[in-house]
């Protein structure tokens, strides 16, 4: 631990004394739950749920303060088994790698670390409380990270169908947004969740609190981390139930909560666009991949196997004689008549029937095609967005192992 570190520390040590219960008074404090024999108290709901206000800056009025005791319950139950999981793989979360992780979120939210300290002892939550949180929250990454990190493998062609189905409802009405859900399986969960999203947005209105702060504490869905931050994304790729809302939103505005078989959404309309019109400039890349003619039969094959730039330029090297050209980006329309004829049909990350000019046979291939230009996101942007989104159904589906397995009592 750090010098600075450690005497905001002591300082918080020091404040805290006429906020938080002592060392007796906590041991006298009720039991909110039991996992897997290990105790979840009363005194351990009140922290979390006080600093859940607090990173949120929402007023704690009764009702929000009972909503945000049972988020608070449901997060320490879930970091108990997560953390009861990495134990097992002994993985172990130093205070080194716990103090970065606080200076971190401290620069992200302006604020020096000290501060960030401070104003946990003026709201008498003990520092112990968010290093508990930032440790379960890092081994739950390494364990997750270490389990499928190596096994999650996004294809070419999931890329392409991917760019292309995006390309596609570019032509559509364009939102940026941001989003609150809150999750719900049952008609009486929803009526619950629509009316705590209807308090949330009334603290937001009446204190003029920033939308991203209450996400990050209270959304459930993985943008959450993000401060609900979706992008850009486009009228299609939203929830059915979701769409005429997003319709009528304003750039500023902010919805009524909307309930879909899900859960309850709050939808924040930051930016809007119109789709990119039919006349969009396309972009594309190509690469040209050159062998003897007598090679003809062995550039057909790779024609036929590679999917993507990358095993093109991987197959050509296995051909005697081949060599690849990066013919670079340029707009499609500009393209010359006989490889816009040849491209016709070819779908991003395949390539073009051979041809046989002379002693050389070639193909062409399509590595990526983006209509509007930055209004699609590359290929790499892509890749990324879709690794993140399985390794976070791979975690919640291993969480809800976790939960299915465990012996787990809640008091409160």
């Amino acid at each position: 631990m750090n010098l600075k570190f450690a005497s905001a520390v002591a300082a918080l040590a020091v404040t805290t004394l006429g906020f938080a219960a002592p060392v007796s008074a906590q041991n006298a404090e009720g039991v909110a739950a039991i996992v897997n024999d290990r105790v979840i108290s009363t005194f351990d709901v009140r922290q979390r749920a006080m600093m859940l206000l607090m990173f949120a800056n929402l007023q704690p009025t009764e009702e929000l303060q009972q909503r945000a005791r049972a988020q608070a319950l449901r997060d320490l139950v879930d970091e108990r088994l997560q953390i009861q999981e990495a134990a097992k793989f002994e993985i172990n979360v130093t205070g080194d790698q716990i103090d970065r992780r606080m200076a971190d979120m401290a620069s992200r939210a302006d604020r020096s670390l000290e501060q960030m300290v401070a104003d946990l002892a003026r709201s008498g939550i003990s520092v112990g409380t968010l290093r508990s949180q930032i440790e379960a929250e890092i081994a739950w990454q390494r364990l997750i990270s270490g389990m499928y990190g190596n096994r999650v493998r996004i294809s070419e062609a999931d890329v392409t169908e991917t760019q292309e189905r995006i390309a596609a409802s570019a032509r559509q009405p364009q939102y940026e947004m941001s989003e609150i859900f809150l999750p719900a399986s049952t008609p009486q969960e929803a009526a619950e969740m629509e009316q705590g999203a209807m308090r949330l947005l009334e603290q937001m209105q009446q204190r003029q609190i920033p939308f991203p702060a209450v996400a990050r504490q209270f959304s459930q869905s993985p943008s959450a981390a993000t401060g609900g931050d979706l992008g850009w994304i486009s009228a299609t790729e939203l929830a059915p139930e979701l769409r005429p809302v997003a319709e009528r939103l304003q750039p500023g505005q902010v919805s009524l909560p909307i309930r879909t078989s899900t859960g309850v959404y709050l939808l924040a309309m930051r930016n809007r666009r119109a789709g990119i019109p039919d006349g969009a400039a396309t972009v594309v890349s190509l690469r040209q991949i050159v062998a003897p003619a007598a090679r003809s039969s062995a550039l057909e094959r790779l024609r036929r196997r590679a999917e993507g730039c990358a095993q093109f330029e991987d197959g050509a090297n296995g051909i005697q004689g081949a060599s690849v050209i990066d013919l670079g980006q340029t707009v499609e329309a500009e393209l010359s008549p006989a490889i816009r004829s040849r491209l016709q049909g070819v779908s991003v990350g395949a390539a073009s029937e051979v041809v046989i000019d002379g002693e050389q046979a070639n193909i062409v291939a399509l590595c990526s095609r983006e209509a509007g230009g930055s209004a699609i996101p590359d290929r790499q942007q892509i890749e990324d967005r879709l690794r993140e989104a399985e390794l976070s159904m791979l975690a919640e589906r291993y969480l809800r192992d976790l939960r299915r397995e465990a012996t787990i009592i809640t008091r409160q």
